[in-house]
């Protein structure tokens, strides 16, 4: 399945809100028609955001008790591709996958879960920073 998604080079590519920067690699023409489909910005009933270098998308999911998620009802979700760094077909597709998924476990839609969204893309930074490079080999 993801064969469809291979390229041979590095993209950068412009939507509406963001610039996107897919990993090398990937096919930009078949990955941007799946990141339309999910994004908020594009009009078409997604809710993915991209993060603001461009290189992935971060969603929160809201549900109806503690026992469908983890912290306050709320879970939040980045895909993102270190190696190669950017946007891949892997990460469009999870995100379509959890949007299937949180249908399946009865998401509530609530756009009123912005404020509590930036807590936690703070909190994913703060992570991502602190655990440094985990992809790449480390030099002697």
């Amino acid at each position: 399945m993801l064969s469809r998604f291979q390229s041979s080079s590095a993209v950068n590519l412009t939507t509406d809100d963001a610039n996107v920067k897919f990993s090398a690699g990937a096919d930009e023409t078949s990955l941007t028609a799946a990141l339309h489909q999910l994004l908020n910005s594009a009009g078409k009933g997604g809710r993915w955001n991209l993060i603001p270098n461009g290189q992935g998308l971060e969603r929160s999911f809201r549900f109806k008790n503690f026992a469908k998620t983890w912290v306050y009802n709320i879970t939040y979700i980045r895909w993102t591709t270190h190696n190669p760094e950017g946007l891949s077909a892997k990460d469009v597709e999870l995100a379509g996958l959890c949007d299937s998924l949180a249908r399946d476990f009865g998401e509530v839609i609530d756009d009123g879960i912005t404020a509590q969204s930036c807590d936690l893309r703070q909190v994913a930074d703060s992570a991502k920073g602190d655990a440094g490079d985990c992809c790449k080999p480390k030099k002697p």
